[in-house]
């Protein structure tokens, strides 16, 4: 079952920069988005025809994370030359919002299809709910190239993009290569992102079974109150802290749903040392939603990658920022079970989602709202 899990985040993690080199120098985001859209699609059938096979699992999962890989990364330098630098948070923060919303209807319908679908081709219950489940992939797969344009100019508009520094004066259009190995911003900005995955993964991977360990409260249900305070919030605080950030400016608001990820990890840790018969079940969940509320601000460190970089850049520097911050998300799991294995308390791995946020805070700090190289 690990294997079955962390196929996804390891191929999703390590396909970030391939996907936006292909994206900005080849193909462009419309038909990388479609490509991604049909391998997640086209795994789940094939895995719907051989749920039985443990390696056809892992595969599967695998291209599902390769093809999951190949949205946001392309996505995000292309909207940069829709949307004018100065409503670019909100932008983000709009798109973000899908990453919640999928998580609460997916995982709330995937139970059903798999106990109670109608059947499909002879196969059982289960073969078809995956099916099922391919169904939406494969609608979007179509409708994506009639929808999605790469730049504004095919269509005889003017792109929006930002290609100036702080003096107003235009900057040549350096590559990933060069970018990489002349400056150090995208691994400041590897950091800060890093900070918000770590602090998510460490708290919300044990949380269900914290519930369950601490206050007694059956998995089924445990699950689903982590489901709707792990989603619901970020609907809400994805937009509106990406409309804040165009208000507020870009590394202040970063910095201050930092702050606020490491004080709710901070609580947690109070939380889980006090214990059931001081701090009641209700306002371990309340603390959840406000936590999520900051944590999924993450969308904030996106916008960066194409104000400090050329756009052309953005999707491959995005993919950098990501696979690490993904990375670190992949092994949060592993590290806090050794840690439950070795304390029996949750303790100290509330404490490790709280130093992961503090010090993707003290990054941020180099954060610059314009072009760097």
């Amino acid at each position: 079952m690990g294997w079955v899990d962390s196929a996804y985040l390891w191929a999703y993690a390590l396909t970030q920069i391939p996907w936006g080199y292909v994206s900005e120098k080849w193909i462009g985001a419309r038909w990388t988005v479609s490509l991604g859209t049909a391998m997640i699609a086209l795994a789940s059938v094939a895995f719907a025809f051989h749920v039985s096979s443990l390696w056809l699992g892992i595969t599967a999962r695998a291209i599902i994370g390769a093809g999951a890989a190949a949205i946001w990364v392309p996505l995000n330098p292309a909207l940069a030359r829709w949307f004018a630098p100065r409503h670019r948070g909100l932008q983000t923060g709009i798109l973000g919002t899908a990453s919640p919303v999928g998580t609460l209807l997916g995982g709330g319908a995937m139970p059903f299809l798999l106990t109670g679908s109608v059947a499909l081709f002879g196969l059982s219950t289960l073969q078809s709910g995956f099916l099922w489940s391919a169904i939406p992939g494969l609608i979007i797969t179509v409708l994506v190239p009639l929808v999605i344009r790469n730049r504004p100019e095919d269509l005889g508009l003017a792109s929006l993009d930002n290609n100036q520094t702080v003096t107003g004066k235009p900057m040549k259009e350096p590559g990933f290569g060069h970018i990489m190995s002349h400056s150090w911003y995208p691994y400041i900005l590897a950091l800060v992102y890093a900070g918000y995955l770590g602090s998510l993964y460490f708290v919300w991977t044990w949380f269900a079974a914290f519930l369950n360990s601490a206050y007694g409260i059956d998995v089924r249900s445990a699950g689903l109150l982590w489901a709707f305070a792990a989603t619901v919030p970020a609907v809400v605080s994805q937009p509106v802290g990406g409309y804040l950030s165009d208000r507020l400016g870009r590394s202040r608001t970063v910095r201050a749903a930092l702050v606020a990820t490491t004080i709710c990890s901070l609580l947690f840790v109070v939380f889980a040392l006090l214990g059931p018969r001081i701090v009641p079940w209700w306002a371990v969940i309340s603390l959840t939603i406000v936590f999520t509320l900051f944590v999924n601000m993450w969308v904030l460190v996106w916008p960066f990658t194409t104000l400090m970089f050329p756009t052309k850049a953005g999707g491959a520097v995005g993919g950098f920022m990501n696979t690490v911050g993904q990375l670190v998300g992949a092994s949060a799991p592993v590290v806090s079970g050794y840690l439950l294995d070795a304390t029996g308390s949750y303790v100290l791995i509330f404490l490790a989602g709280a130093v992961c946020a503090l010090i993707g805070f003290f990054a941020s700090f180099w954060l610059k709202e314009y072009r760097v190289i």
